[in-house]
């Protein structure tokens, strides 16, 4: 056998303990179960306690105020007030778990008529207790929230703007959002 066949067979056979684990070259290292268990995600929803409603505010006018019985049908003119009215239920459930009540600006579709002339805000309360911010912690889970949200036509609006726009509410919706500061 020539000398080149035997570094071969010996190179080979070198390769093959060293795949076998038989003289290979390990560093030490260990493991130890760590205590533990299954993690979950919480849940954060609004359960409607009742069909909302629509009711007209303001106070001046030729129109007593009182519930609209048709949104749609409703002519908004400067100065006028409308406020939705609806309650939920708060399911609201993980640690660290903050949320906002909100109304959704993208589900309210303006058409001719401006955000800055017919501004949309948000109170709420839970029971006879106003909610800060509209801020909602897992600690009131299960609880009722009454939200109000107000739609106003301002009286300052000016000229023609607005005449004729509307304020499409089909798809409006109430918002609660995780925050996390």
């Amino acid at each position: 056998m020539n000398k080149a066949t035997k570094g071969a067979i010996a190179a080979a056979a070198a390769g093959v303990l060293l795949l076998g684990g038989a003289g290979s070259y390990a560093l030490w290292s260990d493991s130890q179960t760590a205590p533990g268990g299954t993690v979950t995600a919480g849940e954060l929803r609004l359960v409607p306690v009742n069909t909302g409603q629509w009711t007209e505010v303001s106070t001046t006018g030729s129109v007593a105020p009182g519930p609209i019985a048709d949104i749609s049908a409703f002519k908004m003119v400067p100065g006028d007030v409308l406020e939705y009215d609806a309650s939920y239920t708060v399911a609201a459930s993980g640690n660290n778990l903050t949320a906002t009540i909100s109304a959704s600006q993208d589900s309210i579709a303006r058409t001719n008529i401006s955000a800055t002339d017919t501004p949309v805000t948000v109170t709420s309360k839970i029971g006879t207790t106003d909610i800060a911010n509209n801020a909602v912690t897992s600690a009131d889970n299960g609880k009722t929230v009454a939200v109000k949200v107000r739609l106003e036509f301002l009286s300052t609006t000016t000229g023609l703007n607005g005449q004729n726009g509307s304020v499409g509410l089909t798809n409006f919706k109430i918002d609660l959002t995780q925050t996390r500061s």
